[in-house]
């Protein structure tokens, strides 16, 4: 399989999953201190500071990084 459609398949489970399940996979591979040093780099590397925005972002990281691990056969 081919890195465009592993993440196209990573994105159609994600698109798929509901609020519950999303928080546990994001718990199976992240605990709270991790997720809190997304939040931190955002901080202090690009200077966020409102906390809404901050969230978003840090979902986003949070997806790009559960993408590289599905690319690497590492999310289950």
């Amino acid at each position: 399989m081919s890195k465009l459609q592993t993440f196209a398949q990573f994105f159609e489970m994600m698109n798929n999953m509901d609020a519950d399940t999303m928080t546990a996979l994001v718990e199976k591979h992240l605990s709270d201190e991790e997720l809190e040093h997304f939040v931190r780099h955002l901080e202090d590397f690009y200077g966020i500071e409102e906390e809404e925005e901050l969230g978003h972002l840090a979902q986003i990281m949070v997806t790009g990084y559960l993408a590289a691990k599905s690319e690497q056969g590492q999310l289950q």
